[in-house]
């Protein structure tokens, strides 16, 4: 007679290896070393398949590595941090404590065979090859039995066995042409990308209206979209989901050679003939990472990104609506050196320096900052059709801070536009008569999507007040104010107008941008 009752199909068949068994306790029964492996494997295994599915493998703090100097001698070797990753399989690799690799016994030497990783020798020099090699360095998972007792009555001989594992993690060399990237790929879309079609006059069409067809927006809650989500939870299916793996015997340790996780590329050079970590190539590119919340949780709110810190004219931002004296407004261009013939019909002169600065809260690169960024628009409004007349102030170049040190090469955190000397000498200058006989709204917009940071990121601008406060990359800072009136001057002279000691210090000194798209990125506007 059968104890098993009839009952539909199941997912999972169980059985002695299986990692979905667990114990059932009962009074009476009797407990086997079997039985308490199996109770203490299927913990494991549901915890590491928690790990992998939920949290995904990477780094997740520390492990950093760093080159080992010497007075008098050369590198010698790299020192692993302390840490916590977690490798593809969902096990933890804990390091509590800083390892150093001086020597090629150091370290586990691997060989790609057949696709897997395999344990190799330490490389050696060939004869007249004196060029380092490149490597990657991993972590790998590791246990080691310990604390051993001896164990024999008088019917067995006596064997040792360890009373407990330690988990600790060893670090792996793999030879490598090229740093990979340690950054996971994007997954597949819901549907599959492809490339722009033939241009072709023929499959142009007009689509016939259909007054009742709206077109289908996802809800509100639905942020991924579900269908999107959806598929990619069915194409992240764990191949290996109910196995168990097993170690490969290193000695006394037992190791997961598959399983490694990428920290770093380093150079390996020879020392008469023996090889040595001789520096760290990059310990950031290759690195894996695994994400947790507190990390998402930044990303969300935009901690990694560069914003604009502050302005020339932060004195003017909104304060309801923000009036500004004419002579103070002119006071944020500086005057340029008198020349011969300034009212020469195709006179130019050179760009016009400004106070209208920016400070980023990072290093952003040079190249990035052409004269498109900036867009000074000027309002006026007509009497007789009650509309604003709009212009645009000429930005003709932008002038960079020198780099701050410990920035790399080719980034500033501060710039400033020029304007044309047209517009200058037309508009501002006190000896000339000046466009502003009217209330002129001036709108300042900063176009945060072109300018890219250190990191190779846009810089985040929404927002009309410093810092700017958007949690995404790119955007614009858009900020307003009102210039009065210019005083009437007919003896020429400068009005008495506009505090200086109320215009707010610039940044460090700054150096033209010589840039050779700004002709070509900024269109010819109409100067005055």
């Amino acid at each position: 007679m059968s104890c098993d009752p009839p009952a539909p199909k199941a997912a999972t068949t169980c059985g002695p290896c299986s990692a979905s068994e667990r114990n059932r306790y009962f009074p009476g029964r009797r407990l086997t070393v079997a039985d308490y492996q199996l109770e203490q494997r299927h913990l494991i295994e549901r915890r590491r398949l928690i790990n992998r599915a939920m949290l995904g493998w990477g780094v997740v703090e520390g492990m950093a590595i760093e080159t080992i100097t010497q007075e008098a001698e050369k590198n010698r070797g790299v020192v692993v941090g302390p840490g916590f990753a977690l490798d593809p399989r969902g096990r933890e690799l804990v390091a509590c404590d800083a390892v150093e690799l001086r020597s090629a016994c150091d370290i586990l030497w691997l060989e790609r065979s057949k696709g897997c990783p395999e344990p190799a020798e330490p490389p050696q020099q060939e004869e007249g090859d004196a060029a380092p090699r490149h490597y990657l360095v991993s972590a790998h998972y590791a246990e080691r039995p310990v604390h051993s007792v001896s164990i024999g009555d008088d019917c067995t001989p006596a064997r040792c066995e360890a009373t407990h594992i330690c988990e600790t993690v060893v670090y792996s060399l793999i030879r490598i042409d090229a740093c990979p990237s340690g950054l996971a790929p994007c997954p597949d879309p819901f549907r599959p990308r492809g490339d722009c079609p033939a241009v072709d006059e023929r499959w142009w069409s007009v689509p016939e209206p259909d007054p009742g067809a709206d077109p289908a927006i996802a809800r509100i809650s639905d942020r991924g979209t579900h269908r999107q989500l959806a598929k990619w939870s069915l194409d992240r299916l764990d191949k290996g989901l109910c196995r168990i793996d097993c170690l490969d015997r290193l000695g006394p340790l037992l190791v997961a050679l598959d399983d490694g996780v990428p920290l770093a590329c380093v150079t390996v050079g020879f020392d008469c003939g023996k090889p040595y970590v001789m520096s760290v190539d990059d310990n950031w590119y290759p690195r894996r990472l695994a994400s947790p919340n507190p990390t998402l949780f930044d990303l969300i709110r935009g901690c990694d990104l560069t914003r604009i810190k502050d302005v020339g004219w932060a004195e003017w931002l909104p304060h309801d609506r923000r009036v500004v004296p004419f002579n103070a407004f002119a006071k944020k261009f500086s005057a340029p050196p008198p020349v011969s013939n300034p009212k020469a019909k195709r006179y130019k002169g050179e760009p016009v320096a400004t106070d209208f600065w920016l400070c980023f809260t990072g290093p952003v690169q040079t190249a990035s900052l052409t004269a498109d960024i900036f867009a000074i628009t000027l309002i006026q409004r007509d009497e007789n059709e009650d509309v604003g007349e709009v212009r645009r102030m000429p930005v003709r170049a932008i002038d960079v801070a020198p780099q701050t040190a410990g920035d790399p090469d080719g980034t500033t955190r501060a710039c400033r536009p020029r304007v044309s000397f047209r517009f200058w000498n037309g508009e501002i200058n006190p000896d000339n008569s000046s466009g502003f006989e009217q209330e002129t709204l001036v709108e300042i917009e900063v176009r945060t999507a072109f300018i890219i940071d250190a990191l190779g990121q846009k810089v985040a601008g929404g927002g009309r007040y410093v810092p700017s406060d958007d949690c995404a990359p790119g955007g614009r800072f858009l900020s307003s104010f009102v210039v009065e009136p210019s005083p009437e001057e007919p003896d020429g002279g400068e009005a008495d107008g506009g505090d200086r000691d109320n215009v707010p210090a610039g940044p460090p000194d700054v150096k033209k941008q010589d840039d050779p798209s700004q002709r070509a990125a900024t269109p010819p506007a109409q100067e005055a």
